[in-house]
């Protein structure tokens, strides 16, 4: 998916901006917190992706493991379907929590930069 009105440079520009890495960490917080999930983010934005990827990695591997039906619901809330992740898990080998994980954080980084985008338009 590519985002409206940013470029490739651009986008890679904001992935170290201390704004977009926290407010990517609050979305990331507040949508696992919808499913009884705590997720904690330090306010330390040069490890933010290792402290957030290692925690969401965690519950997912829960999730994987004892509740299937609760890891589709917080993934169709995050908005990734049962069809992508079951075609990035099979075109990428790996461990599908890692696999999901990263999903789960590029999804909610571009929700951050899609709300930016508009309230820049506006």
């Amino acid at each position: 998916m590519s985002l409206p009105g940013f470029s490739k440079s651009e986008i890679d520009d904001l992935r170290n901006q201390k704004e977009i890495i926290r407010l990517t960490a609050e979305q990331v917080i507040k949508d696992f917190a919808l499913f009884g999930l705590k997720i904690r983010f330090s306010g330390n934005v040069n490890d933010a992706y290792d402290e957030l990827f290692e925690q969401l990695n965690s519950c997912l591997i829960d999730l994987l493991n004892s509740d299937y039906r609760r890891l589709l619901s917080l993934l169709y809330h995050i908005d990734i379907s049962e069809k992508e992740m079951s075609k990035k898990l099979k075109s990428f080998p790996g461990d599908p929590s890692e696999i999901i994980t990263e999903m789960i954080l590029e999804r909610e980084f571009k929700k951050v930069l899609i709300r930016k985008f508009y309230r820049r338009s506006e």
